[in-house]
């Protein structure tokens, strides 16, 4: 069972999104999108209007705590340099592993899609906007005392109660239509807002208590209450007669109906301290989405037991049956709720708080970016230090470094115009070192990456617009 929590955990590691819009993209005043991370930026120009479905195009991947190295371990085993997991008998790295993870481990997942975004320039002190955008946001928060109940308790016969309260799964589907707009109230402050309505497709959310474990090396015994909730318009889960959980079928539903609707805001505020000094901060996604479509509830069963399954990864094992076993037992865990009643789930806020200082005419400058991602049950935190060039009116570029994950978090950004053509690429955390497995190279040190890529059209830029506060 450790060897399938850990080829499960780096699944996850190497799979998982997350992909806000890049930082690099804050203190890069000639990008029409700087307004999407703090909606008091004006963009440069009269007018811009995005290539649909390529305006804005966000994906990425990662994890709050641990790499590949974390799960990895390279030894020598009778003279041969084998690559082996951290639990192998002949490694015994659980404790590094656990060390690894500092009160949870947070695996956080989105994309964005711009379907429409377009601007313009009512005059020399209001800029509005006008997006429509689809999104996926998830996140999983599993507690430390999690992975210890896996590889530490079973051995030792320890008890565990789980801190339920850091433990959340979450995740949502829905359409974005927000409008914007930006004043300018004199020489040095703007401030800005936007209203979004939200159109819900899919969502998955839990919500444990009481969840109790303990552990020997013979069994394990849980209790607690809590749910399990499910709305999507394509799948229904199916019960047998006791109202136990047999499976999924589809329902023929399109995933594009809207299965609840919402509303959020974002707002923001920027201020020229003196010519080359400027702070500034918004907050952006404060909103709900409210389900009242397909809700489906599964509810754990008060009280279970049980006694584990002997299993030995292998290359020749198929995958049903590995996990046909788990399967069954898990189904046996659950039951449905045939009348489930509906909810409402918050989206995930962020809060960014700059400052900048510029130098050489502000074709240079150098930043701070504080981002806090408010997740459900739980927090986490991103500062990036930046340094921008922008050395001609239609061409930029940011360096950047995000501290406290060690030195393989270097990002680059570069926007051009091309004419009225605008073109975007950035990259959050590069990956810099990799290992060799299977004979292909992998990213041994980072925990997230993120892409962004974009295209437009520009019309009425200015040189030395100081409407881009």
């Amino acid at each position: 069972m450790k060897k399938t929590l850990t080829l499960l955990l780096f699944g996850m590691i190497c799979c998982t999104l997350s992909a806000q819009i890049s930082n690099t993209l804050y203190f890069d005043k000639q990008n029409y999108r700087q307004h999407h991370l703090n909606p008091s930026f004006q963009p440069k120009g009269k007018l811009y209007v995005g290539v649909p479905l390529v305006s804005t195009v966000a994906v990425g991947g990662g994890n709050t705590d641990i790499t590949l190295t974390d799960i990895f371990k390279s030894k020598k085993i009778d003279g041969e340099q084998k690559t082996l997991l951290f639990c192998d008998k002949n490694v015994m790295a659980a404790d590094e592993f656990l060390d690894a993870i500092h009160g949870r481990e947070q695996l956080h997942a989105s994309y964005r899609i711009d379907l429409f975004d377009a601007g313009y320039r009512i005059n020399d002190k209001m800029f509005v906007t006008l997006t429509v955008s689809n999104k996926m946001e998830s996140a999983i928060s599993i507690p430390k005392e999690f992975f210890e109940f896996f590889f530490v308790g079973m051995e030792n016969g320890e008890t565990f109660d789980l801190c339920v309260d850091k433990m959340a799964v979450s995740g949502s589907l829905y359409t974005e239509i927000a409008g914007g707009f930006s004043s300018k109230l004199d020489e040095n402050l703007a401030w800005g807002a936007k209203a979004k309505f939200l159109i819900g497709h899919a969502n998955v959310s839990s919500n444990l208590r009481n969840l109790h474990m303990s552990a020997s090396e013979d069994e394990w015994q849980v209790s607690g209450s809590g749910n399990l909730r499910i709305t999507t318009p394509t799948m229904e889960i199916t019960t047998t007669e006791t109202d136990r959980v047999s499976g999924l079928k589809s329902n023929g539903g399109k995933i594009t109906k809207a299965q609840g609707h919402g509303f959020a805001i974002d707002a923001g505020v920027n201020y020229q301290v003196t010519p080359e000094v400027k702070i500034s901060a918004s907050i952006l996604d404060l909103g709900f989405l409210a389900w009242t479509g397909n809700v489906q509830e599964l509810n754990p069963r008060e009280y279970f037991s049980y006694k584990g399954i002997e299993y030995e990864v292998s290359e020749d094992n198929a995958a049903e049956g590995w996990w046909g076993p788990y399967k069954r037992r898990f189904k046996r865990m659950l039951k449905k709720n045939e009348h489930p009643e509906n909810y409402t789930t918050w989206l995930s806020a962020k809060l960014l708080l700059a400052g900048e200082y510029a130098f050489m005419d502000d074709k240079f400058s150098v930043g701070a970016l504080s981002k806090t991602y408010i997740l459900r049950k739980a927090t986490r935190e991103e500062l990036v230090l930046s340094a921008n060039f922008r050395p001609i009116e239609h061409f930029s570029g940011t360096f950047t470094y995000t501290l406290f994950n060690g030195w393989n978090n270097i990002g680059i950004g570069l926007n051009g115009n091309a004419g009225p053509i605008n073109l975007y690429a950035a990259i959050d955390h590069i990956p810099l070192r990799y290992a060799s497995m299977d004979g292909h190279k992998v990213p041994c040190y980072v925990r997230d990456t993120k892409v962004t890529l974009g295209m437009g059209v520009v019309i009425g830029y200015k040189k030395n617009n100081r409407f881009n506060l």
